[in-house]
C-alpha cells in the first residue's frame, strides 16, 4: 500500500440532481428482479471532467486495487494475528478492499437478534485491518444489523475515527446510499456498497431497516442512484454487493440482471459476496464482475468455503486487467496457497467462470470454453 488520501467524502453531499428526480429515498415501488427499471446510461460518453481534462494533464500512473471476501474477527480471531500471513499481499495494493461481515462494539453495545448466527467483533479489529493495510470496507451485508442500531453505529465510529473507509450503512438511507470515495496517485475511486440479504422483510415496500444500503427488489433504484451518483465524481465506481446463495459456485439470474443495470449507468468493477465460496469471474463490455469473492478472515470458513482468493486490479488510463492470488484459509487465517493447493483454486475458479480463464500467474485470460455455470 502507498501513501493515499482517503475520505468518505460522499457521505455529506446532496444526491445527483437526476437521481433524485427518478429516485424515492425511502419508499420504492417494488421491481421485479427479472425487470429492471429502464435506465439512461451516464457511462456512454466522458463526464464533464472527464471531458475537460483528458486532453490537458499527462496520463496518471497505473494503480491497483485488491479484493477480499467476508471478514470477521469473531470467536478470539483477533487475537490470532488473522492477517499476520497475507499482510504483505494485502498491502501491496494500493487500496485495499474487504467485506466486513460483522458488526465492531465493545461487548455491552447493542442488543442481539434472535437469528441463528450474529457477529460482534471487538474494537481493536478496526487496528487489525489499519496494521495489515485495508483501506475500505463494505458494511452493507445480513450481519449489518445484528446487535441493531447502536452497533452498527459504534462500528461507523470506530472506522471513521481510524480513517477505514466504509460505505453501505449509516444512521439514515442517505448516508448509507452515499457512496465513498478514495484518491490515490490521480485517480478518484467511487465505492457503494449494497445488500440483497435478507430481502424477506422488505416485501411492503417500506423501508424498516434504514441503516443499511439495500437492493432488494423495491429498492432496486435507490442502489441505481447511488452508482450513478459515484459516476459523476469519480474516475472509476466500484459496486460491493451482498448477494446469491450460500455455498453455491453459480451465481443467481440475477445478479447478472443487477450487475447490467450498475455497468449500464457507470460501474466499472463489481465485487460480489455472501456465499462463502467462490464464484466466477466475468466480463461485461470494459467493466468486470466477480461474482463472489469467497471468505477471507473468517472462523468458520472449512472445506470449500476455506478456499478462496484474492482479486488485483491493475487500472491504467487504457484499461483494467485481474489477477487472482489464491488463497487458503486455516483456522479462520488467511494464507497464499502455493504449489498444488494453489493451482487447484485457480483451476476451479476458471471452471466457474464466464469466457475466462487463470493462468499459472493467476492472470485473467479470455477463454472460449463453456465454464461449469453455463
Amino acid at each position: 500500500m502507498v501513501a493515499l488520501v482517503a475520505t468518505a467524502c460522499g457521505r455529506e453531499e446532496p444526491a445527483v440532481a437526476a437521481a433524485e428526480a427518478q429516485t424515492p429515498t425511502t419508499q420504492a415501488a417494488a421491481v421485479p428482479s427479472t425487470t429492471l427499471p429502464v435506465v439512461t446510461s451516464t457511462s456512454l460518453s466522458p463526464s464533464p471532467a472527464t471531458a475537460t481534462t483528458t486532453t490537458t494533464r499527462a496520463p496518471r500512473p497505473p494503480i491497483v486495487l485488491g479484493f477480499a471476501g467476508d471478514t470477521s474477527f469473531t470467536h478470539d480471531l483477533h487475537a490470532r494475528d488473522p492477517l499476520g500471513d497475507i499482510t504483505a499481499e494485502v498491502s501491496a495494493a494500493d487500496l485495499m478492499f474487504v467485506n466486513l461481515e460483522t458488526t465492531v462494539a465493545e461487548a455491552d453495545v447493542g442488543t442481539r437478534v434472535d437469528k441463528t448466527y450474529t457477529f460482534k467483533s471487538p474494537p481493536e479489529s478496526v487496528h487489525l485491518l489499519v496494521d495489515a493495510g485495508i483501506d475500505a470496507v463494505q458494511l452493507a451485508n445480513n450481519h449489518t444489523l445484528d446487535f441493531r442500531r447502536p452497533a452498527i453505529l459504534r462500528t461507523l465510529e470506530l472506522l471513521d475515527d481510524s480513517a477505514v473507509v466504509n460505505a453501505g450503512a449509516g444512521a439514515d438511507p442517505e448516508a448509507a446510499y452515499a457512496p465513498a470515495y478514495l484518491d490515490v496517485n490521480g485517480w478518484t475511486i467511487g465505492l457503494v456498497a449494497l445488500s440483497r440479504v435478507p430481502c424477506d422483510w422488505s416485501a411492503s415496500g417500506e423501508n424498516t431497516r434504514p441503516e443499511v444500503a439495500w437492493t432488494c427488489d423495491p429498492f432496486v433504484v435507490e442502489g441505481i442512484a447511488a452508482v450513478q451518483e459515484a459516476e459523476l465524481n469519480a474516475d472509476l465506481v466500484i459496486v460491493m454487493v451482498h448477494w446469491g446463495i450460500e455455498l453455491d459456485h453459480c451465481p443467481q439470474a440475477y445478479q447478472r440482471d443487477l450487475a447490467d443495470t450498475w455497468v449500464r449507468v457507470g460501474a466499472d468493477l463489481i465485487i460480489g459476496g455472501h456465499p462463502h465460496v467462490l464464484q466466477g469471474v466475468e466480463r461485461l463490455g470494459d467493466a468486470w464482475l466477480v461474482n463472489s469473492t469467497g471468505n477471507f478472515a473468517f472462523p468458520s470458513a472449512r472445506q470449500a468455503s476455506a478456499r478462496s482468493a484474492l482479486f488485483e486490479f491493475t487500472v491504467a488510463e487504457d484499461g483494467i486487467a485481474l489477477r487472482a492470488i489464491p488463497v487458503r484459509i486455516t483456522s479462520g487465517r488467511p494464507a497464499p496457497a502455493t504449489g498444488d493447493d494453489g493451482a487447484s483454486i485457480l483451476s476451479d475458479l476458471s471452471r466457474w467462470s464466464f469466457g475466462l480463464d487463470f493462468d499459472d500467474a493467476g492472470n485473467a485470460v479470455p477463454s472460449d470454453e463453456v465454464g461449469a455455470c453455463g
